[in-house]
């Protein structure tokens, strides 16, 4: 076949394309690139990668173990590290490579994701510090490719890790997400993006494997500001959650029935939605635990402090946090607040009956 007639067949492929806008989420090959089209909210738009591109995953935790497997089931070659290697084994039987370092991770992938747990191990496993010297990202690193910290982090962290790594010619963006442990399973997160747009809308289609949808946020580090924001708010209603049950409950009244009216009302809410049931059935296993709440939280503080902004009533949320994990419930889900409420009242909430 020569080039006129391949590219007249691209060009059909690509117009049939059109015809099947009513698909929400398409991939297609053609000539060797994946072609990825989405149609949401009566807008079509067509992104694109290189077929042979390999993703490098650092960090199998609760949240990254669902999100790599996820962008495994897109087929993309995947390049995987984590401090325990056995939280790997589901990773590898999907078709993941396991590294025994960030540093080959980086020689073998084009776009690295990092999911790790505080800004201080993201910054020293990508610039291979402390336990990571000579071992890091920054160590391995290729030219020209894209690494994305996906942690919930400082914004200051995000615009360090970019200085450093453009000199490189490598690009960085900060991708946190918004959701739990079962939207990055089902790859149904929010993400968050920082950076360079054409940097952003480049790595889009494999952002979309782990999400519905990404929201381009502006310059690196606003990513991280607005996840910060977010938790800031979520740890700001948990709380008022938790005082307001144990409240009513203190005062009398049922709090199974507490629920049912703020769900019935305007005062539903993602919280008593979700974590009003779980208090009741006294279930704490963590979809967000507390010590992760406090993290976060004392991270909006300190940006808090930085821009001169008053946050007092996330100052109280932070204190009761505290509390929670001082009684040994650090790995409880976020609604133990309510657990800290009942300490303090002198009461406990008795589990919902059948």
């Amino acid at each position: 076949m020569d080039s006129s007639a391949s590219t007249s067949q691209d060009e059909h492929e690509e117009s049939a394309l059109f015809s099947h806008s009513s698909l929400s989420l398409q991939l297609l090959k053609i000539n060797r690139r994946i072609i990825l089209i989405i149609f949401a909210k009566e807008e079509l738009k067509i992104l694109s990668i290189e077929e042979e591109v390999t993703i490098g995953f650092l960090g199998i935790g609760k949240m990254g173990a669902g999100m790599a497997k996820n962008v495994l089931k897109q087929g993309y070659p995947v390049v995987i590290w984590n401090r325990t290697i056995a939280k790997c084994r589901e990773h590898i039987e999907m078709g993941a490579v396991a590294a025994t370092s960030p540093k080959e991770v980086a020689t073998k992938a084009d776009i690295i994701i990092c999911m790790l747990s505080t800004p201080t191990v993201t910054t020293d496993v990508i610039l291979g510090l402390d336990e990571w010297q000579n071992q890091g990202v920054i160590d391995g690193v290729k030219q020209g490719s894209i690494v994305i910290d996906m942690s919930t982090n400082l914004p200051q962290t995000a615009t360090s890790l970019a200085t450093k790594l453009a000199l490189l010619d490598v690009d960085f963006i900060d991708a946190p997400v918004i959701g739990s442990v079962n939207p990055a399973d089902l790859g149904t997160l929010t993400v968050l993006a920082g950076g360079t747009k054409e940097v952003v809308d480049r790595v889009e289609p494999i952002l979309l494997s782990m999400s519905k949808r990404v929201w381009y946020i502006g310059a690196t580090g606003m990513g991280c500001t607005m996840k910060l924001t977010m938790n800031l708010h979520l740890n700001l209603i948990t709380g008022a959650f938790a005082e307001c049950l144990v409240f009513g409950a203190k005062a009398g009244l049922d709090p199974q029935l507490i629920v049912q009216i703020w769900n019935a009302t305007i005062f539903k809410t993602y919280i008593t939605e979700t974590k009003g049931q779980k208090a009741l059935d006294r279930d704490w296993s963590p979809a967000f635990a507390v010590e992760l709440a406090a993290k976060d939280l004392n991270l909006a503080a300190a940006i808090a402090q930085e821009v001169d902004a008053p946050i007092p009533l996330g100052g109280l949320v932070k204190q009761m946090l505290a509390a929670t994990i001082a009684n040994g419930k650090k790995d409880w889900d976020l609604c133990a607040l309510v657990t800290t409420y009942e300490q303090m009242a002198n009461l406990e909430i008795k589990p919902t009956t059948d």
